[in-house]
Formats: C-alpha cells, sequence, structure tokens
C-alpha cells in the first residue's frame, strides 16, 4: 500500500464550500479529496473534465457533495462562468485553492515567446483573476462562524524561492510572482478574507513525471534520472507526495488558521532551506 499523509482528521471543516482547480489529478485532486473528508463539499474545477468528473465521484463516494466544473483559467469569461456554476451549485465559497498550473522545462536560451506567454498565462494570469474573482464573490457573503468571509490558497512553488531555475526559468518567475501576489492579496482583502500560498517541493505526481521527460531529452540523461536526482537530497528520506501538501492546505482552510494571511508555507520535507 502506498505511504499517506493523511491518517483520517475529520470535521475541520464541516458545512464548507470550496473550490479547488486543477483538481483533475496530483495536488489539486489530493486537496479536493482532503477537503471532502474534512467535511466540505466541493466543486472541481480543472480544464479536463473528464478527470474532474472522476475525482467528483469520488468526493461523493466519501458522502460529499461534489461537482465538475471545466475552466480555462487563461480565460476570464470561463473563469466568470466556473464562479458562477461553483456558487450556484454550493452556495457559496468558503475556500479557494487556486491550484491550476503548468510547466515547461527548456534551457535559459531557448524559451520561445510561447513557451513563456503559456506559462504565465496559467501560473501567474490565471491564479490572479481567479483570486480576484473569488474575493469579490467572498467579500459579498455573510462571514462564518470563525468572522472570516472566506480563505484564499494559493499554490507557488520551492521555484519562487532564491536560487534560480535555469531550465524552467519562465515557471519559476509564474510562482515567485503567485508569492507576490499573496501577499498583496492578504492586504488587500483583509480582514474579511485571508490568503496564503504553499510552496510544494519535488511532488511525486504526473508534472514531475513531465519535468523528468523533458529535461532527461534536453541533457540525454535516462528516464527517472533527473526525478532521483532531485529527490535523493531531501533530508526526510522519501519523495513528497500529493498528501503532504494537501494536509498543508487542510490546516490553512481549516479554524487553527484563521488568524494567519499572507503567508508563505514551504512543504518539501526540508530540500530548501528558509
Amino acid at each position: 500500500m502506498a505511504w499517506t499523509a493523511w491518517e483520517g482528521v475529520m470535521g475541520t471543516l464541516d458545512g464548507k464550500k470550496a473550490l479547488v482547480t486543477g483538481a483533475a489529478r496530483g495536488i489539486g485532486r489530493a486537496i479536493a479529496l482532503r477537503f471532502a473528508r474534512d467535511g466540505a463539499d466541493v466543486a472541481v474545477a480543472d480544464l479536463n473534465l473528464d478527470g474532474a468528473r472522476a475525482v467528483a465521484e469520488e468526493i461523493e463516494a466519501l458522502g460529499r457533495n461534489a461537482m465538475a466544473v471545466r475552466v480555462d483559467v487563461r480565460e476570464q469569461p470561463q473563469i466568470r462562468a466556473m464562479l458562477e456554476l461553483a456558487v450556484g451549485g454550493l452556495g457559496r465559497i468558503d475556500v479557494l485553492a487556486n491550484n491550476a498550473g503548468v510547466v515547461r522545462v527548456e534551457r535559459f536560451l531557448d524559451v520561445s515567446e510561447a513557451h513563456w506567454d503559456l506559462v504565465m498565462d496559467v501560473n501567474a494570469k490565471g491564479v490572479f483573476f481567479v483570486m480576484q474573482a473569488v474575493a469579490r464573490q467572498m467579500l459579498a457573503q455573510t462571514p462564518g462562524a470563525d468572522g472570516l468571509r472566506g480563505r484564499i490558497i494559493n499554490t507557488a512553488s520551492i521555484a519562487a524561492k532564491p536560487g534560480g531555475r535555469p531550465m524552467f526559468t519562465p515557471y519559476a518567475a509564474s510562482k515567485a510572482a503567485v508569492w507576490s501576489m499573496t501577499q498583496s492579496a492578504a492586504i488587500a482583502v483583509a480582514p474579511h478574507v485571508t490568503v496564503n500560498c504553499v510552496c510544494p517541493g519535488a511532488v511525486d505526481t504526473a508534472m514531475w513525471e513531465q519535468i523528468d521527460a523533458e529535461w532527461g531529452e534536453i541533457e540525454g540523461l535516462q528516464k527517472g534520472e533527473v526525478w532521483q536526482r532531485r529527490i535523493d537530497p531531501i533530508p526526510l528520506g522519501r519523495a513528497e507526495v500529493p498528501d503532504d501538501v494537501a494536509g498543508m492546505f487542510a490546516f490553512l482552510a481549516g479554524p487553527d488558521a484563521a488568524y494567519i494571511t499572507g503567508q508563505s508555507f514551504t512543504v518539501d520535507g526540508g530540500l530548501v532551506p528558509g
């Protein structure tokens, strides 16, 4: 049986309504399922509608309400439609896990304009306009029992931290932008909504399989070599799994994080100091 970080903590999100973007697989799927296990109803949003539907079915099997929504976060009309459907189905949005993202591996000198635009449009522009639209909705809602009208949690990355990432410069830049936007948004919507971000490390997902393949092709490495090289230095001695990240999202969505905003939380097993 695969190792999992979740041990069955129940009830911290009872009655809450959550929207998770990029939720058809990987980290987003783990967040959506963790929210449901903790008591939330979830709108599962992704460009891959079939994948979103599959996750929604998993949530319903846990006894929670779920709905699948197709969205391309690069398009503001689709963001507005996603939000309208989610609010129509759930009644309100108490928690946003703003997780949709893409990565492309390329040497610094070989990055094309199309490569740059794709990564920045999804990871920076998309994150901003989803956050903006949901913040407006939250500010119009009545406060919950904790006095807050909502929680926004963005997915950044350890790639946003100092040190440079010359094999995926646009990705690192986009995630640094998420970190900065989180701080700005936290001030803009205080005291009614909290805004934080999570910085995962090397997570065992399809995205890292893609990084391994693209990087390996560029440098002539065998399959799995880039991945192994990345996880070998992790002080906790194992690769990160999506549930490790989902646990931090659950904490930031829950009652113990009501007084936390504008912060960045690294979940990487000690890979990047500070």
